[in-house]
């Protein structure tokens, strides 16, 4: 029968039950974390280089060159320039890692023709590892596909003028911009613009100008930073086309 007294377990018992109360609050506290641990860590997982990404978009009816090429000075170096080359990273007083990434001789260096596959200059831009590059800002997929369809191409030292030299009828739209985003915007451009100097908008471009600094750059006179950096100087006929342009207004 049951008494009238309450209810009383063994000791045993509660020893137990307050042990395993104990033992779910800390599993409890550390449980969260570490499932997140896992998960993130198994996202964390390498590119599948394996697979060719899109090619680049086309560029506009203004350009008079290959549609279907990509130029290493046009389109390959002002990525490299504006991602890679700057101080403390791999310009020439830099030098990290002891690689210099603002010319043709020194970026080749890392890449085997025709296959991105194995070449570094690819390979360390796609992957997920620490040894990212760049590490704090990684290429869009858009930059990415330059690089990977430049090597696939054979990564050959080429160039584009990409106006042709039509000195007709010279305005920012049809003549000067294209200059500018293949020349020019790939470090002059985006949040972070070299020197503090944004060439991505015609009013940029117009400031530019009218201060002296655009055409002292692009003549690459000895009191300007010589620009294009680390490629060759634009063509007479590019040269000509800014300087026609600002003598007529800038239109």
């Amino acid at each position: 029968m049951i008494g009238k007294g309450p209810l009383e377990f063994p000791t045993c018992y509660r020893i137990h039950t307050f042990n395993e109360i104990t033992a779910m609050k800390v599993i409890s506290r550390f449980a969260l974390p570490i499932c997140l641990f896992f998960i993130m860590a198994s996202c964390h997982h390498d590119a599948d280089l394996s697979v060719e990404p899109p090619k680049p978009p086309p560029p506009g009816p203004e350009f008079k060159c290959s549609h279907d090429t990509i130029y290493f000075y046009n389109s390959v170096l002002p990525v490299i320039l504006s991602g890679c080359a700057k101080t403390g990273c791999h310009d020439q007083a830099s030098h990290k890692g002891d690689h210099v990434l603002d010319n043709y001789n020194d970026i080749y260096r890392l890449v085997r023709p025709f296959d991105p596959q194995s070449s570094k200059l690819y390979t360390l831009l796609f992957s997920n590892s620490e040894g990212r590059m760049p590490p704090k800002d990684p290429f869009s997929l858009d930059k990415k596909s330059i690089i990977y369809w430049w090597i696939k191409q054979g990564g050959y030292n080429n160039r584009c003028d990409s106006t042709g030299c039509d000195s007709v009828n010279v305005t920012y739209t049809l003549t000067i911009n294209p200059i500018l985003q293949g020349w020019c915007i790939g470090c002059h451009g985006g949040s972070n613009p070299a020197n503090g100097l944004s060439l991505e908008t015609y009013n940029e471009a117009v400031s530019c100008a009218n201060s002296g600094r655009l055409m002292g750059a692009i003549r690459q006179e000895a009191s300007f930073y010589a620009m294009p950096k680390g490629g060759e100087k634009l063509s007479a006929c590019e040269i000509a086309l800014f300087q026609k342009w600002i003598n007529t207004g800038t239109p």
